[in-house]
């Protein structure tokens, strides 16, 4: 591989974390609204759903190096869906 090529890998790797970051940060916000300013908004549902989808995702003996990458970020993107709804939560008291 050339050093063209290279740099240009290495720029699509950095355009690729750049916007998977911003993805996540938007979806952060965008959970916290709802979980904050929609009063029928039901997290225990949407983490239950998201809980389906991603063993759905990881039943799928068969897996390629790209539905492995696919079932990590998905589980990424669970966790933080999990952290951005408890952040809108009044917290626990210690007794």
């Amino acid at each position: 591989m050339s050093q063209a090529d290279n740099a240009d890998v290495n720029a699509l790797g950095e355009m690729m974390l750049i916007q998977g970051t911003m993805q996540r940060q938007f979806m952060r916000a965008v959970l916290r609204r709802l979980a904050t300013d929609v009063p029928t908004f039901d997290a225990e549902m949407l983490l239950a759903e998201l809980e389906f989808l991603r063993e759905s995702l990881a039943e799928n003996k068969d897996r390629s190096a790209i539905h492995g990458f696919a079932l990590k970020e998905w589980e990424r993107l669970a966790e933080m869906a999990v952290a951005a709804i408890a952040s809108t939560r009044a917290p626990m008291e210690k007794h």
